[in-house]
């Protein structure tokens, strides 16, 4: 039955050319990148099947588990999924890196893989510091507005039905590049990109010059062609995505296409050969990661122009400490990254959050001070007027930004910095928060409230609440951001049970999930089954968890939703699918 279904997708889609299609049930929001969105808040802000009112009921359970031959590198492998909605006919997809130089294509609603891709690029031996292989996962182009990835887009029959491109070209013209010029049906071309210093000198493309929040950006079109309206509840442009951006361990910049898995550009020299990144980022013609590590590349931000034959490659090195977690990005199209300890030279940064410009990644604004050791990336949550840039430190602070004025005009005073949430022996246990907003459905007129999802490893400091019991191994510290007189301040509201090395938690349309990933500490260590809860976002009441449905330890990272599921890798390969069951998946034992 799953072999026919996808035989008859991928015909069909073959036969008509321009597809029409609907996609019962099909709401909520894909994944395209990893922590989520631009802002790396892992917030999923609709979805028609989770909900608080959903997940207090029965019925949340695991759908299907698969089992994918990918061979770990210490602790690492598999990364988080990206997600696509009618990728072939009826068929929404997850792409899945895994650590050996292994891509994975999923189908979403039966756990079958579509198919699989293995680079032949050599990785030496991992060491502690050093995995190897892929380190992250792969990309989609995401948008800047957080609003625009609200949701998926819903395709229907009849009058009004929205068209959904084709993921093929016009005759002997292959498949249609994602974020090029020259209307669809253009050839993949030949980027004929070299290493070295002479694709490395260009300016790499940014946001369109004046795009602010709301505004979908100039590349969402392609020009010469039609618009494809979005239908749903956001009423913007949508063009449909048939590709995903995957990085090898070779440093070599991959552009597969989403129905087969194979290259449909020449594979482009982007990064140092076997260095270490952190969570690609496409937006707009451009592509983002950051190197850290020491690990064969200097501790740097890097961009590769998607737009040009070329694929002219710049980077900002911080000339100081390593670059920490993944990069963000401001609505309005401003890189945002983290920067840990390290003896800065010259112009170099240390203990820092840096400003870059998205075309030249030149140094526009930062914030510094020598004892803020930052241990997470940065996410960025609009609340009410501005655009919060959150960090947390070693000691378990975590500082909020305005991301118009880092530090001020000193470049060292922030909006707030939070008391300690860990006590002696306590840390923040991952390199991302996550942030969301109560409050912002359709209709809502409150003013909403913002919270920060914070991972720590080991015990909190004295008064923090105990919502859900004592805290032995870690847990999940929901933080309310508290306004009074144009001053903003940090409330620990509620505490997870205790979790076993938590990952950066997710949000659901309210619903926060949070993973025991059961880590061991080093490599070779036998670890405990991950085990996944799910928690009311406002009052911290556990609605849901997952029991013994998986049997080993999570792969760090490896931790994703999208339309009306949720995702965990685990060491071994095996991917674990929850969700409701509905009309689009097959019972169980068919």
């Amino acid at each position: 039955m799953r072999h026919f279904r996808l035989i008859v997708a991928s015909f069909t889609s073959v036969a008509m050319g321009t597809v029409v299609f609907t996609q019962p049930g099909r709401g909520g929001s894909q994944w395209l990148t990893a922590l989520g969105d631009a802002q790396r808040t892992s917030w999923i802000r609709a979805d028609d099947k989770i909900s608080i009112e959903a997940l207090s009921k029965p019925g949340f359970e695991l759908q299907w588990k698969a089992k994918l031959d990918n061979q770990p590198r210490g602790l690492n492998g598999l990364s988080q999924g990206v997600s696509a909605s009618g990728v072939t006919l009826f068929v929404p997809m997850s792409v899945v890196a895994g650590s050996s130089n292994n891509v994975y294509g999923i189908d979403n609603d039966t756990g079958y893989i579509v198919w699989r891709r293995h680079f032949d690029a050599a990785m030496p031996a991992p060491t502690t510091a050093c995995a190897g292989g892929i380190t992250s996962a792969a990309t989609r182009i995401v948008r800047l507005d957080p609003s625009a990835t609200a949701a998926a887009p819903r395709l229907t029959f009849g009058a009004g039905a929205v068209g959904y491109r084709s993921l093929l070209g016009e005759p002997g013209q292959g498949v249609p590049i994602e974020g090029r010029a020259g209307g669809p049906g253009r050839a993949a071309g030949d980027p004929g990109a070299a290493r070295g210093a002479g694709a490395r000198g260009a300016a790499a493309p940014g946001p369109a010059p004046g795009a602010g929040r709301g505004a979908p950006p100039q590349s969402d079109r392609i020009p010469g062609a039609p618009p494809v309206e979005q239908a749903g509840n956001f009423g913007m442009l949508f063009r449909p995505s048939g590709v995903g951006y995957v990085m090898a361990s070779d440093g070599m910049l991959h552009v597969v296409g989403l129905p087969s898995g194979k290259d449909i550009q020449k594979p482009a020299a982007f990064l140092p050969a076997n260095s270490q990144w952190n969570s690609p980022i496409a937006v707009n013609t451009t592509l983002y990661a950051a190197t850290t590590g020491k690990c064969g590349a200097p501790s740097a931000v890097w961009a590769i122009d998607l737009d040009s034959d070329a694929k002219p490659v710049v980077s900002w090195k911080t000339n100081g400490g390593e670059i920490v977690g993944a990069v963000a990005f401001t609505p309005n199209g401003t890189l945002i990254a983290a920067v840990g300890p390290g003896q800065a030279g010259g112009d170099g940064k240390a203990n820092a959050i840096v400003a870059l410009d998205p075309k030249t990644l030149e140094l526009k604004d930062w914030f510094t001070q020598p004892n803020a050791e930052f241990v997470t990336g940065p996410t960025i949550l609009r609340h009410n007027d501005k655009d919060i840039v959150a960090a947390a430190t070693k000691d378990g602070r975590v500082i909020l930004l305005d991301a118009a004025a880092l530090g001020g005009s000193d470049h060292a005073t922030p909006l707030h910095s939070s008391k300690p949430i860990v006590s002696a022996g306590g840390r923040v246990s991952r390199d991302a928060l996550a942030a969301w907003q109560q409050g912002t459905a359709a209709g809502a007129t409150a003013t909403p409230t913002s919270w920060i999802l914070v991972p720590v490893a080991g015990p909190l400091a004295s008064g923090a609440p105990s919502t859900n019991g004592p805290v032995a191994a870690g847990s999940v510290v929901a933080l309310k951001i508290n306004e009074a007189g144009g001053a903003l301040s940090l409330t620990p509201a509620w505490v997870s049970h205790s979790l076993s090395s938590p990952a950066t938690p997710l949000i659901v349309n309210g619903a926060v999930f949070t993973l025991s990933t059961g880590m061991p500490s080093a490599a070779g260590g036998r670890g405990t089954p991950a085990v996944l809860h799910a928690y009311d976002g406002a009052t911290g009441k556990r609605l849901w968890n997952s029991a013994t449905s998986m049997t080993t330890f999570a792969s760090p990272g490896s931790f994703w939703s999208s339309m009306g599921q949720v995702y965990v890798g685990t060491h071994d390969g095996t991917i674990y699918t929850f969700g409701f069951n509905d009309e689009r998946r097959p019972k169980k034992g068919s």
